[in-house]
């Protein structure tokens, strides 16, 4: 199986024994001690693979945990910018993602149609579809909120040979495959992203705030979240601080930082424009140590990258979930 993929939620509300298992879109958790989240973001049992590493070059101005056995040497692959497609402007909101760009939940699958085949080549360009992606930590710890390196995987019928689907499922039901190419590209005005965000509805419950804006919103928002987390967070899960203790720290809000409309997580971020962003996570869980830490890149371990769309054109959208898991 893939431990990158079936660890990619994993981390640590605080120093607890507690475990929660989270997805997407649940009731809300009732307020407790320290805990700790231990999630998949999907239920898969991918085998092992080779994977392709490609490195997307943009040309000119253009308009978004099992490790794999043996990874390719880099491929470098140019992408001619699409001019069918005008970027939105800022952040909007905008309806559901595709089925397959949210987390399954509570034993359940995926639901959509299988992707493309990701050709072997990665020079060549991927059909139009929607395709499994998910991010980790920087193997060197240094983040960068204007790129994005992910790892693309393609959903597949549940019947395939070692594809892992809970059971009974339905035809319409998929899982996911082996990855097939690792993808790094920059955060600029040729990619759509979506996130669905953490929102309050009316009656003070959460809900899920869809928005929609080019690449460019997303590393605006990534940076100003990095170095809000650096400067008010991160030194208290240094410290050991008590996951209990957040939300008197920043019941007055802080540094973008505030306390849940409901008690489905510790604290949520707001930068200067788009989504707000749950943080049921204040760092990333060590193995090795046994406690929280202070992550290279908190946007990775709470700003989930979900899946990526190829437009009938070659226009990409990222998909990104920052909402309730549980």
């Amino acid at each position: 199986m893939n431990t990158r993929v079936l660890r990619v939620l994993v981390a640590a509300l605080a120093v607890g024994s507690v475990v929660i298992a989270s997805c997407g879109d649940d009731d809300a958790p009732s307020a407790g001690s320290s805990a700790a989240v231990t999630t998949s973001e999907e239920p898969t049992a991918a085998t092992d693979s080779t994977v392709v590493e490609t490195t997307i070059v943009e040309a000119t101005v253009v308009a978004t945990t099992e490790t794999p056995a043996t990874t390719a040497e880099a491929t470098t692959t140019s992408v001619a910018p699409s001019t069918t497609t005008a970027p939105p402007v800022g952040w909007s909101p905008v309806g559901a993602m595709p089925g397959l760009a949210y987390l399954p939940c509570c034993a359940s699958n995926y639901i959509g149609e299988p992707s493309p085949e990701i050709p072997a080549d990665a020079a060549l360009p991927l059909a139009p579809g929607v395709y499994k992606a998910f991010r980790t930590q920087p193997a060197d710890g240094v983040f960068d909120p204007a790129t994005i390196e992910f790892e693309l995987a393609p959903f597949v019928e549940c019947s395939t040979p070692g594809v892992f689907c809970e059971e009974p499922y339905a035809p319409d039901e998929v899982g996911v495959g082996e990855t097939a190419r690792v993808i790094a590209m920059p955060l600029d005005d040729a990619v759509d992203v979506v996130v669905g965000g953490f929102g309050c509805s009316a009656d003070g419950t959460y809900e899920t705030d869809h928005q929609a804006a080019t690449g460019s919103a997303l590393a605006t928002l990534q940076a100003e979240y990095e170095a809000a987390y650096a400067a008010e967070v991160a030194p208290l899960v240094a410290a050991g601080t008590p996951y209990d203790d957040y939300q008197s720290i920043f019941a007055d809000g802080r540094g973008g930082f505030s306390v849940p409309c409901s008690s489905a997580g510790a604290l949520e971020f707001r930068g200067s424009a788009g989504p707000a962003i749950l943080m049921q996570v204040l760092g990333a869980y060590d193995d090795v140590v046994g406690e929280v830490v202070v992550p290279a890149s908190i946007s990775i371990e709470t700003l989930y990258l979900t899946a990526l769309e190829v437009g009938a054109d070659g226009h990409r959208t990222l998909y990104f979930y920052a909402g309730f898991l549980s």
